[in-house]
């Protein structure tokens, strides 16, 4: 195997996950700039390939899109590159096989964004659950993408794993997270794609200076993600205090326990400004750095379980 390739390789697929990264936060400022049926129709935007940009919220909508395809040649780039490697294609061809599939049914997720409108509030908005799907498919491609770049590096620079055992409890309190995770990318994914995302308009009470209102409709689910998001600080800082001296494990864990933090106040800062564009991008950017960061938790996890090449 050349140690060339796997590096190019590895370069590649970690700058396809910044610009995917990139995406998500430029999805969301989509939604925020409430454009997202700013092209009413897909593949193409107003019946034309490139539409007019000066129409209402074409230039956010259609920017999206063509960002997209940025991704989607960035992908291209480096499946192409590291299938050419032989080992490469052997080892990885799982992963560069499943990213491609992924990019394809992200993009049909896209497209029924667009195509399924719900007009039942009296006010058109993309369906719910192609938001959530949107939005957690893309975060999964993040996530792989990452995890792809990672794997490829360690081979052309190996590092060894520390031998030390793990504290009792780590694998079970990883798996708490990561289903609190998945929970809090549905509920925020269902709060942004439903547009409620003012249900609860203060904070850290809600509704009239409360601290317990009624659990009905989505300032149930506002609640539910909030009280969502202070477990995963628990469990994440739980994690990191662990994990301290475990090398990169260790690392993935701190940067839960740092992120969940900063997640936790970009969600109060997106009450306190009313919904401001700029802050629910950076909220949805963290989103996805901690959907890749537990990527790598679990990478790191699994490398601890395997067994030991013989020498």
């Amino acid at each position: 195997m050349s140690t060339t390739s796997a590096t190019r390789t590895a370069r590649i697929f970690l700058l396809l996950t910044v610009f995917t990264w990139a995406q998500i936060a430029f999805g969301a400022l989509v939604r925020a700039k409430q454009a997202g049926l700013s092209c009413p129709d897909w593949p193409l935007c107003h019946g034309a390939l490139v539409p007019n940009l000066k129409l209402t919220g074409v230039v956010y909508e259609y920017g999206h899109r063509v960002f997209a395809g940025v991704v989607s040649a960035l992908y291209l780039l480096g499946a192409v590159v590291g299938w050419r490697d032989p080992a490469l294609r052997q080892r990885f061809r799982g992963l560069f096989l499943g990213l491609g599939l992924l990019l394809v049914v992200q993009a049909v997720f896209g497209g029924l964004t667009v195509l399924l409108v719900d007009k039942s509030a009296g006010l058109a908005r993309p369906a719910t659950w192609t938001v959530v799907s949107h939005l957690l498919l893309g975060n999964t491609f993040g996530a792989l993408a990452l995890v792809t770049a990672l794997q490829i590096r360690g081979i052309a620079l190996p590092e060894p794993s520390l031998a030390r055992a793990l504290p009792a409890g780590t694998h079970a309190l990883a798996s708490a997270w990561l289903g609190c995770m998945l929970l809090q990318m549905v509920v925020g994914g269902s709060i942004a794609g439903s547009l409620q995302g003012l249900a609860c308009a203060e904070f850290p009470t809600c509704n009239g200076g409360l601290w317990f209102p009624t659990f009905d409709g989505y300032t149930g689910v506002q609640l539910l993600h909030r009280c969502n998001a202070a477990l995963l600080a628990i469990i994440g800082w739980s994690l990191s205090f662990r994990l301290r001296g475990h090398g990169r494990l260790g690392l993935a864990a701190n940067g839960l326990a740092w992120l969940i933090l900063a997640q936790i106040g970009l969600g109060a800062m997106n009450i306190w400004s009313q919904l401001k564009p700029h802050v629910t991008t950076a909220h949805s950017l963290v989103a996805a750095l901690l959907f890749s960061t537990t990527a790598v938790l679990l990478l790191e996890l699994r490398a601890q379980r395997a067994p030991a090449p013989a020498a």
